[in-house]
């Protein structure tokens, strides 16, 4: 889940952007607790879990952001560091602009006529967003072709 949705009050205003979110935390979910690979996940690595687990996402993208480039940790880990991160600063600028550009005009102002198309323009730009960054990385780090290939089988 979003954020914003955890520690949402009564009235939150469900919007794309924690949609867009929570697809974000299910990839960092699916790398930091990927359990194959060729080494074991390092203590950063774990500390990350660890926030996850205990709902401090705040915490969890800190170390994220802090995690050595070249430091001993998971295969998957080096791969996807630097698309989570570039991801994370997407869904960052998206939920300000959702701030500005449909939350300051007021819950008493927000309406369909107003809200829906709003609604949709951010969920279609976020689909975008996600789909650059995945470009962006796809050959040199996410890409089939990108990683050594699978494990042979016994």
């Amino acid at each position: 889940m979003s954020r914003a949705l955890l520690e949402a009050k009564q009235g939150h205003l469900h919007s794309p952007v924690d949609d867009l979110e929570s697809f974000f935390w299910v990839a960092v979910w699916s790398v930091f607790f990927n359990k194959e690979g060729t080494k074991e996940h390092s203590d950063e690595e774990k500390d990350i879990r660890d926030d996850l687990v205990g709902g401090r996402k705040d915490a969890a993208m800190r170390g994220v952001v802090k995690l050595m480039p070249y430091g001993n940790h998971s295969d998957i880990t080096h791969r996807f560091q630097s698309t989570l991160w570039e991801w994370w600063m997407k869904v960052q600028n998206r939920d300000a602009a959702w701030s500005v550009q449909v939350l300051a005009r007021g819950r008493d102002d927000v309406n369909g006529a107003y809200y829906l198309p709003h609604f949709h323009r951010f969920a279609l730009e976020g689909v975008v967003d996600v789909l650059e960054v995945l470009e962006a990385h796809w050959d040199d780090e996410l890409s089939w072709e990108s990683w050594t290939g699978p494990t042979p089988l016994a």
